[in-house]
């Protein structure tokens, strides 16, 4: 693969994800304006966590992917360009909100984050920026020493993910949702199914490796088949992955719009207890009554960092497959990103 055809394998997988990132921002706001209008009980249902109280965590082995590679650095020869005092951004304006994703299976603890995105509500100017922080970035994590970024959440949850963004980048976290995305699975079968169109391709590696027997064409499929065409990545690049869970997320949607006000309601109060969040109850109803009509009236602004030709792909020590960035360029970009 040439230099040219790397860059189009980013830029399209950006697309995609950015595209349905935006699709997981309305499905957050959607349910805590729910939560809000259905009242203490709904509310009761979101699960809670107290940043700084988090249970301290093994953190699991990091999921490579093969197709990166890039010289070999001495840990000893590269130092964290942290931001300093000046360079953290704060304004009452501007709220931080970040997303963060996990694909956790049953029984298993805490992971790494695979996505991490920070959602930036301007309240002075109505922008808001949806800024995708990359897993493999390699970074300063306070307590724990250099390691990629996914391992921060694994650690010691959003408290140390909000630290070691807020030493790295700058950025000061107002607050975090989390959602596993293996629950889509529970959300997917309480609305009786997803119809996905599969490729000949697909049905093949699922009947290979999962005993799935899809057919190709225009199926309906239940969570836990959705869930596994979700997860196909073996098959052909990460780009197709994206799409693939955009295709499931785009047709979840789809599923929500044809339902009447009353079976919606239904719907996703039972998905309430598939969100975590360091919001207390009664923040959760003031930042949906003030972000969510933000939502409808304005273009998302989407930013990743590292941004293309600030990093490279390479290898510091023990610590594989990471991405060491330029990290004063990047936060000179997020300052101009999200308007500080």
């Amino acid at each position: 693969m040439n230099e040219n055809e790397k860059a189009a394998r980013k830029v399209l997988w950006q697309k995609i994800g950015l595209s349905v990132l935006c699709g997981f921002l309305a499905l957050v706001l959607t349910v805590m304006a729910v939560a809000t209008v259905l009242g203490q009980k709904a509310l009761g249902r979101i699960n809670y966590v107290n940043v700084g109280n988090e249970t301290v965590n093994e953190v699991p082995p990091d999921d490579v992917d093969p197709d990166t590679t890039g010289p070999v650095l001495d840990p000893d020869d590269h130092e964290h360009n942290t931001a300093g005092d000046n360079e953290i951004m704060y304004d009452d304006d501007i709220y931080n909100l970040l997303l963060v994703g996990q694909d956790r299976r049953p029984g298993q603890g805490r992971q790494r984050s695979d996505s991490m995105i920070l959602c930036s509500f301007n309240k002075k100017t109505g922008k808001i920026s949806m800024v995708s922080f990359l897993r493999d970035t390699y970074v300063y994590i306070p307590g724990y020493g250099s390691e990629k970024l996914n391992a921060a959440y694994a650690h010691k949850g959003f408290g140390c993910l909000f630290e070691t963004l807020k030493v790295n980048f700058g950025i000061v976290v107002d607050a975090g949702v989390e959602v596993d995305f293996s629950g889509f699975e529970q959300i997917i079968d309480l609305l009786g199914g997803v119809t996905i169109s599969i490729t000949q391709k697909e049905s093949d590696y699922m009947k290979t490796n999962w005993g799935l027997t899809i057919p190709a064409g225009e199926n309906r499929l239940n969570g836990n088949q959705a869930l596994y065409y979700s997860r196909i990545r073996k098959l052909d690049m990460d780009a197709k992955r994206a799409e693939r869970q955009r295709k499931v997320l785009m047709s979840l949607v789809d599923e929500y719009k044809n339902k009447d006000t009353a079976e919606m309601l239904s719907i996703l109060y039972e998905v309430l207890p598939l969100i975590t969040t360091t919001m207390k109850e009664d923040e959760v109803v003031n930042r949906a009554l003030e972000l969510f009509p933000m939502l409808s009236k304005t273009e998302i602004t989407t930013q990743q960092i590292p941004a293309n030709g600030t990093y490279i792909d390479t290898t510091v020590g023990t610590v594989t497959a990471t991405k060491v960035a330029d990290m004063e360029v990047n936060r000179q970009i997020l300052k101009e990103v999200l308007g500080y």
